[in-house]
């Protein structure tokens, strides 16, 4: 939930100063305003220096950790790492240098620099270098040019003249040190760089000091930018400062203040001023909020939509992978890491606890929709016979059974069989027994599965419209314009609903209504916003479209969730067809990769139709988080 922050103003004794900012360091509620509109200092030389020798050691099988809190030898320790890896990086440049030097003479040989410059001097000519592309032709050049090799569609040549000529076409090498010293020069590099590495993978034995001092250091800073924010007052003897306080801390602020003896007053916020944003959730509800700051930070005004998100967009990710299979693989993963890392916190606990629900939830809906790793479920398989996309598709053949409408006329045109049936369980059987390519299950299970998608669609926008109305009546008659756009349109499309089949209401009827409530809607959308912004607010009519659009996005979980189930369905197939040890290596690969492109699909659309479509009706962010003096634990 979002807690209301208030301003306090602070004044206190300049001999309790230390003492002040050590105490509310320690108790974590008062984020101090710095009077220069700084919001946050960037990291410090040590802290970045410790924060790097992380990161470096980060690439090395960890040692035994010594436990040791002693910043001195942190200090120290963090620049051997840092000196370490600069030398490993200066030599790993120096030796691509040298290994270019070496690729470009090899096809020369190796021979003594003394004894060509013995050569120069005797014959008095000069020996040069030369290389170029191959097939070209050099037979125009004098006979001082010899060809020496051909290697990796270069032409190596030697000249040896009494003066120095051009060559068109060629590129003269100098060459400055033998081929055995560039070799010998290589080797020595390498094995310095292998016994830096072996250095860094010995300091690894301290890690945990690295991080331990890194916290230290970000205290340290954190309490250093407090006291800078501060204003002296009465000669100096006195020290005036202002923090964010959130109004459920203020008996934790009190009792600090009267421990110090220190005057603390809520004073007026002045407009326009930078409010924080302080949302306090514990549980399920703090999985959520990380979630709700991938994208911004609600604004000191906002709902909090941290349990908003986190049912959305599970329930959004197992409508798209679909499968009750690949959420047991989910599941199972993050109960072997949760059994593997017993210790894990923050981030690291809640990611988990997220994978869990999404394992869930996965399977929820997996067995709700009779998919278990796409196999081809028997009519009579209890997971397929008691799941909702059975119901709804029998269901939905009754209705039509009923109605002798035209889709009955349909499918008993191409099925005659099926004019004998009485029961929309018998109809889907019979029509599943049919020598032909489409069956009416299959139909009917790919038109409920779309409809699936836009009634969710709309349920959720109403449901961000329903949170703001409080802030924007407006949304009541867009709330009325949607309900009564999904009772009018199937009528006006000709086309049966799942309000026609599941809920029985009755085409005529619900399109009578659902016409009145549209056109309600939008007339008191417009009228209100025309209250509200004048004449302005006539342009209110162009929401309409936004939310229609809005809607019809949804379809996306229809098109992923019906992707991913084709590739799944005929990985199988293809299985099917395999020897059975090709089969399980085909199963494993195929599956894993479609299991990556659900997963990729279901997170980016899922946290898309929250952070686009929803937010657009219950969210304005663009805020700042409350971010207080605190002590950074490290155990």
């Amino acid at each position: 939930m979002r807690v209301d922050v208030k301003k306090f103003l602070f004044i206190v004794p300049k001999g309790d100063q230390s003492l002040f900012f050590s105490e509310a360091q320690k108790i974590g509620i008062v984020e101090f305003i710095n009077p220069h509109g700084k919001r946050q200092l960037p990291l410090t030389p040590e802290a970045e220096d410790y924060l790097q020798a992380i990161k470096t050691l980060r690439g090395y099988a960890q040692e035994e950790q010594k436990i040791k809190k002693d910043l001195p030898l942190a200090k120290s320790v963090a620049k051997e790492i840092l000196n370490t890896k600069k030398v490993i990086e200066q030599t790993e440049d120096e030796i691509k240098k040298v290994e270019q030097e070496i690729e470009l003479i090899a096809p020369f040989g190796n021979f003594s620099l003394e004894e060509i410059a013995l050569i120069e001097k005797s014959a008095n000519r000069k020996v040069h270098f030369y290389c170029a592309k191959s097939n070209k032709n050099f037979e125009r050049y004098d006979e001082n040019l010899v060809l020496i090799a051909t290697q990796d569609g270069l032409d190596y040549f030697i000249a040896i003249t009494a003066y120095p000529i051009k060559y068109p076409d060629l590129l003269e090498i100098r060459i400055t040190e033998p081929l055995s010293y560039l070799k010998e020069k290589e080797k020595t590099l390498k094995s310095l760089v292998i016994a830096k590495k072996n250095l860094l993978q010995q300091l690894t034995h301290y890690n945990w000091l690295m991080h331990y001092a890194f916290v230290q250091e970000l205290n340290r800073a954190s309490y250093d930018f407090a006291n800078s924010s501060i204003n002296m007052q009465l000669d100096n003897t006195l020290f005036v400062i202002e923090g964010w306080v959130p109004i459920n801390k203020k008996v934790e602020l009190q009792a600090l203040c009267s421990t110090l003896n220190i005057y603390s007053e809520e004073v007026l916020i002045e407009h326009p001023e930078n409010i924080p944003t302080y949302l306090e959730n514990q549980g399920l509800p703090r999985v959520g909020e990380d979630i709700v700051h991938i994208f911004d930070t609600p604004s000191c005004t906002d709902k909090d939509p941290s349990v908003w998100v986190l049912s959305a967009f599970a329930f959004f990710f197992a409508m798209i992978v679909g499968d009750a299979g690949y959420g047991l693989i989910f599941l199972l993963s993050a109960l072997i890491l949760k059994y593997k890392i017993k210790n894990l916190k923050g981030v690291g606990k809640r990611f988990l606890t997220l994978m869990t629900i999404l394992g869930v939830t996965t399977i929820c809906w997996g067995l709700l929709m009779s998919s278990f790793f796409s196999i081809s479920l028997a009519p009579d398989n209890p997971i397929r016979a008691h799941s909702l996309i059975n119901w709804l598709v029998e269901k939905k053949a009754d209705y039509h059974l009923a109605k002798k409408d035209e889709t009955y006329q349909f499918w008993t045109t191409k099925i005659p069989a099926l004019k004998k049936c009485t029961t929309g369980k018998e109809f889907i059987t019979e029509g599943n027994k049919a020598p032909v390519m489409e069956h009416p299950a299959d139909k009917f299970t790919s038109i409920i599965m779309l409809e699936l998608a836009i009634f969710v669609g709309a349920v959720h926008v109403i449901i961000g419209l329903l949170r703001y109305l409080g802030k924007n009546p407006i949304g009541a008659g867009w709330i009325a314009f949607i309900i009564g756009g999904y009772l009018f349109i199937p009528q006006m499309l000709h086309a049966t609903s799942l309000i026609h089949f599941a809920f029985d209401i009755d085409p005529v009827t619900g399109s009578a209504f659902g016409f009145q409530l549209l056109c309600g809607g939008v007339a008191f959308a417009i009228i209100a916003a025309i209250f509200r912004n004048g004449l302005l607010g006539i342009f209110e009519i162009m929401t309409s479209i936004q939310i229609l659009a809005d809607i019809l996005s949804y379809l996306r979980i229809y098109a992923l969730g019906l992707a991913g189930s084709i590739v799944s369905t005929t990985i199988n197939d293809m299985a099917s067809k395999l020897p059975l040890f090709i089969a399980i290596i085909i199963i494993i690969f195929a599956h894993t990769l479609n299991i990556a492109l659900s997963i990729m699909g279901g997170v980016i659309h899922g946290l898309r139709l929250n952070f686009l479509e929803w937010y657009h009706y219950s969210f304005e962010g663009g805020g700042k988080k409350f971010k207080p003096l605190q002590l950074h634990i490290f155990d």
